[in-house]
């Protein structure tokens, strides 16, 4: 069919294992508790199996019944073996790597000629406890750790109005498997009884038996997903009668079960580490970085002053040098805020959120009552507005867990302040000669001077910062001018 094309391919990629170059790595066996040396004991050197299914086949098809439409759909599977952060990696876990925290008596003079003597600089994972409280924290990779997967699908209708107009409606999904993200190994159990009774929390943990010196374990481990669907509609006008003009809106939903390692900045989403290291689903919510609506409008227009244009085509050099010839390019920017996880950061979990991200309970559907202002987004509120521990009394949208239990609230349960943003500048030639001219351009970052506001307070057990926004997304107005010269 010659209004057909189909597109077909195969990747194939290997992800070689990390791995120290003089083997100076451990790793942790959480479910034996034993430490794992690199190239020991018939261990790897990487201390996690390769992995060598990463195919990756892609599809795409455009078929055009008509001479101003196309049908388009298109698949992919993309794998990628994604970074961690770089204090998570193996070789900080001692025999090979130790860290020291003293705690030094600041009303009783230091001795300099001491140096470092005082700081261990040797130390065993599975050594009996030296203090009160475990002195290491230890990092573990899943020894079936692989990279992570990415199915990407679209399906687009592109219909032509004219000759330099068209719209384009289409669908854009992704899912993603096996992510990559941090979770605590070590994470300490509930205990039974009362909470008052419980045993302290390091005596909990599951490796107390075999490493009772070891507190937190970050671990490594590709056991996530996450998943966008997206409705997307957009327009673009080609350059006529000097008038550029492109734009989109995207509706979309995005859900994910973990930040990863690097999260998502100026929002305040749940914590890289899940609140229940034993439930994984139990963190599964909106996206850090989902805004249901995203639109945005861009453009370019040459005035229609000056030699060659609609007016002016009869103007004095020194004129049309001045007056002629000018653009204005423009790029503005709109989407709703993103989610906010509420947290009840003070409440008494009995220690089993070692890595914080203790959320709320929720009572019933939170609605804001009052002005919203950048000091009560949500609403003036008080402690009153916020039950007690494991009390609901039928008033409140939230409240604090019962002690030793975990909040129920769902990750994004709240929304921040949406965005907006323009971004414009002004141009002109200066023609010098035929082929010498002088280009002055005046660019414009946020050209409007709005504020957009940053992610509220969330915490409920800080009733006066509820709701409160302390900075702003974005910067003020800033104006800057350029002037090139060309020969």
């Amino acid at each position: 069919m010659s209004n057909m094309t189909v597109n077909l391919g195969m990747r194939w990629e290997y992800s070689q294992p990390l791995y120290e170059v003089a083997d100076r790595q451990a790793n942790i066996d959480l479910v034996k508790g034993v430490v794992l040396l690199a190239g020991k004991n018939g261990n790897s050197r990487a201390l996690y199996a390769p992995y060598y299914k990463q195919f990756e086949p892609r599809v795409g098809l455009a078929f055009t019944p008509r001479s101003n439409i196309v049908l388009r759909v298109g698949y992919a599977m993309s794998s990628f073996m994604e970074g961690t952060g770089a204090n998570l990696r193996l070789p900080l876990n001692p025999p090979y790597f130790v860290e020291t925290n003293v705690n030094y008596d600041v009303s009783a003079p230091g001795n300099i000629g001491i140096g470092f003597a005082d700081a261990p600089n040797t130390g065993s994972l599975a050594g009996p406890r030296t203090a009160a409280n475990p002195f290491y924290q230890g990092r573990a990779w899943d020894p079936n750790l692989r990279p992570q997967f990415t199915h990407q699908y679209n399906a687009s209708f592109e219909y032509r109005l004219n000759p330099t107009t068209s719209i384009t409606t289409a669908y854009v999904g992704q899912l993603g498997t096996h992510l990559v993200i941090p979770h605590e190994g070590n994470n300490p159990v509930a205990g039974t009884g009362a909470v008052s009774t419980w045993i302290n929390a390091n005596d909990r943990r599951p490796l107390f038996a075999t490493m009772p010196n070891v507190g937190n374990v970050a671990l490594t481990e590709g056991s996530a997903r996450m998943s966008y669907n997206s409705l997307q509609l957009s327009g673009r006008k080609h350059l006529a009668q000097g008038l550029e003009l492109t734009g989109f809106y995207v509706w979309s939903k995005s859900m994910m079960e973990g930040l990863g390692y690097y999260g998502c900045g100026s929002v305040n989403a749940e914590g890289a580490y899940w609140q229940d290291a034993y439930n994984r689903r139990a963190n599964r919510g909106l996206s850090c970085f989902d805004a249901k609506s995203n639109a945005s409008i861009g453009g370019l227009y040459n005035l229609p002053f000056g030699k060659g244009q609609k007016f002016g085509g009869s103007w004095s050099k020194p004129v049309d040098m001045l007056l002629g010839g000018w653009n204005v390019n423009y790029f503005t920017n709109a989407h709703s805020g993103f989610p906010v996880t509420v947290f009840a950061a003070s409440a008494n979990s009995g220690g089993r959120t070692p890595r914080g991200n203790l959320r709320a309970n929720a009572y019933k559907p939170f609605s804001t009552t009052g002005t919203s202002t950048i000091d009560a987004f949500y609403g003036p509120v008080t402690a009153a507005n916020f039950c007690a521990a494991g009390v609901n009394d039928g008033s409140c949208a939230f409240g604090r867990p019962a002690d030793g239990q975990l909040g129920n609230v769902g990750v994004g349960s709240l929304r921040a302040p949406s965005f907006f943003n323009m971004d414009m500048s002004v141009g002109k030639k200066f023609q010098v000669t035929e082929k010498n001219y002088v280009d002055f351009r005046m660019e414009m970052f946020n050209a409007l001077n709005h504020a957009s506001w940053g992610a509220p307070g969330r915490d409920i057990t800080n009733p006066a910062a509820f709701g409160q926004v302390t900075g702003m997304v974005q910067n003020s107005r800033n104006i800057q001018f350029g002037m090139k010269y060309y020969f």
